[in-house]
């Protein structure tokens, strides 16, 4: 068998031999994925609890997606232009603590972020310049020194590769008490034995849904998409991308790149995207997975993962949750146990637990049904256990964000903390169910779990050291504010 080098050696001499024949085009512009599915609404934010209020707290921020608090200085992280805002004494700062360069085509960018005391540590997909190549997802640690992040290290490279996707690479990181680091991935397209095929079965695809045979991505297709990829690799920009942003790079006027390592850079990340769609034998690493790795670098934390916007630790039993983004049904809250096989790509929702098969190489991987399912998707994101005297009347309730309808939903927490306890009938199984009328996407009622609606694209929400629960708005570039309103 071919090792490395000599397959990236006959691949450079195949790609260069067309270089200067295939015009420039964009590494992703084979059919790229449809952009999700967003909320879109000039409603202001309503509560359906009246002992809350609303209220802004910040705007002006740029396609914002993660926040965390550090004391009470609350760290934002900007998807598209990798910069890390600081809101210190309820004021937004002019400038970045962090300015990072990241690719950012659809679900890529700066993405993830969690602290453990004064190291922050960040998750994007790096570029040598915004808005250029995906060299590849990776974990950061920094030093907070109370005005900027500094000292970086690099803590991980993700084996996934983002070329020719754009989507599906989770990224939301926690800590738990004992100070691991655990961060999600999605399945990148990938339907292999993290997804539950055999190597026999496996095959990657051009989007994140069980495909058809002719959606597949043949070799062919990829050899196209790796002469597009070395193409872009001599300009700064790659793709005018579907990323919640109106002013795009002009690709008309797209600079050469004059850096010879940036060019060689990028060649590389093309070369090793090849290789590792083409060559993994349906065993794509850190695809569907939740990493544990820092301090030690463990086996992963579960698998079976479609894609995952929200990841935390239960304040009083230390057991890891996540919610997860099904395809078109079955979104999903999940109480994650180590070994634990959530079931994508063979499975969405409930089933029959001791009907799933063994997976060769995870065999004590264990399929385990989600505590709370939607049938019709609702695309939830971050989720966040009350640790608040402000909201003592949720004591033992967890709230969960979604970015198609902007809502935030409350779950009560059953006496174990291990799920969910409902008072309508047809909430208990477990299922926000579709009302089986042809023609209608009607869903069953969900006011038992509504906190608030019409937030927009919710991409993150937190607690912060006041009480008070923090939301951001994707879409609207604002951070909003729910406080008390009991004198």
């Amino acid at each position: 068998m071919l090792n490395k080098p000599i397959i990236i050696s006959l691949i450079s001499i195949l790609v260069f031999s067309f270089i200067f024949t295939v015009q420039i085009v964009d590494v992703s512009a084979v059919d790229p994925p449809k952009a999700e599915k967003a909320v879109e609404s000039n409603k202001l934010p309503t509560l359906l609890d009246d002992d809350f209020l609303v209220e802004e707290f910040v705007t002006g921020l740029h396609v914002p997606s993660n926040m965390e608090f550090i004391g009470n200085d609350l760290l934002v992280l900007q998807k598209n232009d990798g910069k890390v805002r600081l809101i210190r004494d309820n004021i937004l700062q002019n400038q970045p603590v962090l300015d990072v360069e990241v690719s950012y085509y659809v679900q890529q960018g700066l993405l993830g972020i969690t602290s453990n005391d004064s190291t922050v540590y960040l998750f994007f997909t790096e570029a040598f310049h915004d808005g250029g190549l995906s060299l590849a997802n990776r974990i950061y640690a920094y030093t907070w020194n109370g005005e900027k992040l500094i000292e970086p290290r690099l803590v991980k490279t993700l084996s996934g590769w983002p070329q020719g996707g754009g989507s599906h690479f989770g990224g939301a990181m926690t800590i738990d008490f004992s100070k691991n680091l655990y961060v999600t991935t999605g399945d990148q397209y990938k339907f292999g034995i993290l997804q539950n095929f055999l190597p026999s079965e496996s095959f990657y695809c051009k989007h994140g849904t069980i495909c058809s045979y002719i959606e597949k991505i043949s070799f062919f297709d990829s050899v196209k998409n790796t002469f597009s990829c070395v193409n872009v690799s001599f300009h700064h920009y790659t793709t005018n991308p579907a990323s919640y942003q109106t002013e795009q790079p002009d690709l008309g006027d797209n600079p050469w790149e004059t850096n010879p390592s940036f060019v060689l850079g990028n060649l590389e990340a093309c070369f090793t995207a090849f290789l590792y769609n083409n060559f993994s034998n349906g065993h794509w690493k850190d695809t569907s997975v939740i990493l544990k790795i820092e301090p030690n670098d463990d086996d992963y934390f579960a698998i079976g993962i479609r894609n995952s916007f929200g990841i935390t630790i239960d304040p009083l039993t230390g057991k890891l949750w996540i919610t997860e983004n099904g395809p078109d049904q079955y979104d999903e809250i999940n109480l994650v146990l180590e070994k634990s096989n959530l079931g994508w790509a063979k499975h969405m929702g409930s089933i029959n637990e001791e009907s799933t098969s063994i997976i060769p190489g995870y065999e004590e991987y264990v399929y385990k049904n989600p505590e709370f399912s939607w049938e019709l998707p609702v695309a939830p994101t971050a989720l966040e256990f009350v640790d608040s005297n402000m909201f003592k009347k949720y004591k033992n309730w967890l709230f969960v964000a979604d970015s198609i309808n902007g809502n935030i939903y409350k779950f009560r927490l059953n006496s174990d903390r291990t799920g969910f306890i409902f008072d309508q009938p047809h909430l208990q199984d477990n299922v926000l169910n579709i009302v089986d009328e042809p023609g209608n996407n009607l869903v069953e009622s969900m006011d038992e779990i509504l906190f608030g609606k019409n937030f927009g694209i919710i991409s993150d929400i937190e607690f912060g050291p006041d009480g008070a629960l923090y939301v951001i708005s994707l879409s609207e570039g604002t951070i909003y504010k729910i406080i008390s309103n009991v004198r």
